[in-house]
């Protein structure tokens, strides 16, 4: 994936050079605030990817998605691919994280539904991969979350 600008703060492109590894990379994007009125394809489409299709969606807990992502995150890999010292980092790693979670706002959700595309995702997933739509103070983020080789 090529990004001509990266307006993300600084620390999202820290956690994924800190991941960064042998025939392995990650790629963490967060979109919001954005209105809870339109439904989520159409939340897609307009800012994430035109050609954005969702999947399937269910509803899901806080606590698993903070450990769904932090499962994600430590991925360990295997000979051939995976971050490089993950053990060194780890504790980075989770006070990264913990601020991205804290921009989405998953802390404060009334509502937070997994969900995956069946196009139109904005990276190359390869090892693993989440997506979320978490609504919180009236408003609603999208976390998308990935790694490929």
């Amino acid at each position: 994936m090529q990004i001509d600008r990266d307006v993300r703060p600084e620390y999202f492109a820290q956690l994924e050079g800190l991941l960064y590894g042998m025939n392995y990379q990650i790629w963490i994007g967060l979109y919001g605030p954005l209105e809870t009125q339109i439904s989520l394809q159409q939340a897609l489409k307009e800012v994430v990817s035109k050609d954005a299709v969702v999947g399937g969606s269910e509803p899901v807990a806080q606590s698993v998605v903070r450990s769904q992502i932090m499962e994600s995150l430590l991925y360990p890999g295997d000979p051939g691919s995976g971050p490089i010292d993950l053990e060194e980092k780890r504790g980075e790693i989770m006070t990264l994280a913990q601020r991205i979670l804290s921009d989405a706002h998953l802390e404060d959700a009334q509502e937070v539904t997994a969900f995956w595309f069946a196009k139109g995702h904005p990276a190359y997933p390869v090892f693993w991969d989440f997506a979320y739509d978490i609504h919180a103070q009236g408003r609603r983020w999208i976390l998308v979350g990935s790694s490929s080789d």
